[in-house]
């Protein structure tokens, strides 16, 4: 089997992992089925299911066994220390581009706002768990950029990449058009090119270009706004942050 049909068998099993537990938790409550009932279902063993889900709570909220800043997160630090890699911003789209394979599942909003009506206890872990990732997220960033102990730079900076990249979820799922897996999440080379898109319209907001004197109404030379994908810097706008060196 290539590694390409590999992948998109533990992706079907992944998402059928985490289809099977939401629909038993809102059928019958998170206590009301087990592990060996949910991978009769799926048609894996008991075995398997730990490759993908640590516990059957995990499976429900679709949080992978391997955490993927964890997985990646010390190639993430390590490259801070290369003088000809990636800047802080291109680096943290690669890390989030990364995670998005490991996190991807199932996208039916209806049966996962049952099942969080069912189970509210979910909700809060799901909520500390997002959390937790932004925390874990702006830890490396302050290793990766030598950042002092309380500077604020690294905590901002991942809320707004941690933001960003879940919008970027939500409008691709919201905007694609259905194909023969509704259940399946876009690649990652369009989740990367959207995510990239998103990043640049962010640095018109914060990093808006230089004031040009307006031209008149119509002229094609007309400098565009800061509203315009046309007019959004290159630069990093880490590179003079407090917290980038």
């Amino acid at each position: 089997m290539s590694d390409d049909a590999r992948e998109r068998r533990m992706r079907r099993t992944r998402r059928a992992l985490i289809t099977g537990a939401r629909r038993l938790t809102a059928a019958h409550g998170l206590a009301g089925f087990t592990v060996e009932q949910l991978c009769a279902e799926v048609g894996i063993s008991r075995r398997t299911f730990f490759n993908y889900f640590a516990a059957k709570d995990d499976a429900v909220l679709g949080t992978p066994a391997r955490d993927p800043l964890e997985a990646f997160g010390e190639q993430f630090v390590a490259g801070g220390r290369d003088p000809g890699g990636p800047g802080l911003l291109e680096a943290l789209q690669e890390l989030v581009v990364r995670s998005f394979a490991l996190l991807e599942g199932p996208h039916d909003r209806a049966l996962m706002l049952e099942v969080l009506r069912r189970e509210p206890v979910l909700l809060q872990r799901l909520t500390e768990s997002m959390d937790r990732h932004v925390a874990q997220l702006a830890g490396l960033i302050a290793r990766r950029q030598g950042c002092a102990a309380g500077d604020p730079f690294p905590g901002v900076a991942a809320a707004a990449v941690s933001h960003l990249a879940g919008h970027t979820v939500h409008e691709l799922l919201e905007g694609r058009p259905p194909g023969p897996d509704p259940e399946e999440s876009p690649p990652s080379a369009e989740f990367a090119d959207r995510l990239a898109r998103n990043v640049r319209l962010a640095e018109v907001l914060f990093c808006p270009p230089a004031a040009v004197p307006a031209a008149a109404p119509g002229d094609p030379a007309a400098v565009p706004s800061a509203a315009s994908p046309a007019a959004a810097p290159t630069a990093d706008p880490s590179s003079d942050t407090e917290g980038s060196p």
